[in-house]
């Protein structure tokens, strides 16, 4: 009898090591595909608001005389040449962020150019790309969310 339960004891042990073995590998597999999938999402991202800020700076004037807008102009092609430049050797996901941030912020000053010389402001991107503002919340207080009772106004 002694033996029996031994053996169930030990088998049972194994059985549970072999589940947290197969959960562990399933878990660390589903870990490295989400990251995978993060990174070219972000590379996406990246690739897309530079091509974007490349073609909004074909479009652009090649010089403008206002000496405001001429700096706005020149900063957005620093920010061009050096979201390209970066592109090309990004390998991690925080690499491909920081690409999009500089492509955004090339927008925002093409936008500023445009507004300078009274033009029509062009693509924003997300707006606001670098909000930092907390969002404050336009909610009555004395709303609940749990359903209330029949007759008495309280929750359940």
């Amino acid at each position: 009898m002694k033996d029996a339960i031994e053996t169930s004891a030990i088998a049972f042990i194994t059985i549970v090591a072999i589940v947290l073995v197969f959960a562990a590998v399933l878990g660390l597999r589903s870990a490295i595909e989400t990251r995978r999938r993060r990174k070219a999402r972000a590379r996406t991202d990246a690739e897309a608001w530079t091509e974007l800020l490349g073609n909004q700076l074909h479009i652009a004037p090649a010089s403008v005389g206002d000496t405001e807008a001429a700096a706005a102009l020149d900063r957005a092609r620093k920010l061009h040449y050096n979201a390209v430049a970066k592109l090309k050797t990004a390998k991690k996901t925080k690499q491909f962020e920081r690409i999009r941030t500089y492509a955004l912020a090339g927008l925002h000053n093409l936008n500023i150019m445009r507004r300078r010389l009274g033009k029509a402001p062009g693509p924003q991107g997300p707006i606001p790309f670098n909000a930092a503002t907390a969002k404050t919340s336009k909610r009555d207080d004395n709303t609940r969310d749990a359903a209330t009772g029949p007759s008495t106004g309280l929750p359940f």
